[in-house]
């Protein structure tokens, strides 16, 4: 039996993993024999744990290349890449980071 930590890491997994994948929820999981209930469960329980309560430094005029696959590029319009099998976690905490940080939308 899995402990919390492992359970969490083994569908966090699951679900980059789709993310990946291109295929969509539906199709992942049929091809992985992936009941969607529990991973659509894990999906938004995951998703809901990733508020970010720090800072985020942006400094101008050079790209910050995270480890998750995606590139911050700041200047006059602020550019952000990423790259086939990105942490799609990642990138939604920083979207919300600079979405509540900034009188424009992302």
């Amino acid at each position: 039996m899995m402990i919390r930590a492992e359970r969490r890491a083994h569908w966090r997994t699951i679900i980059e993993d789709q993310a990946a994948s291109g295929l969509n929820i539906t199709k992942f999981c049929r091809e992985k024999q992936i009941n969607r209930h529990p991973f659509h469960a894990w999906r938004r329980r995951l998703q809901d744990q990733q508020h970010c309560t720090g800072f985020l430094a942006l400094i101008p005029g050079r790209g910050i290349e995270l480890r998750s696959g995606i590139s911050i590029i700041p200047g006059n319009k602020l550019i952000i890449e990423v790259d086939r099998g990105f942490d799609p976690f990642t990138l939604r905490a920083v979207v919300e980071t600079l979405r509540s940080h900034s009188p424009c939308s992302v």
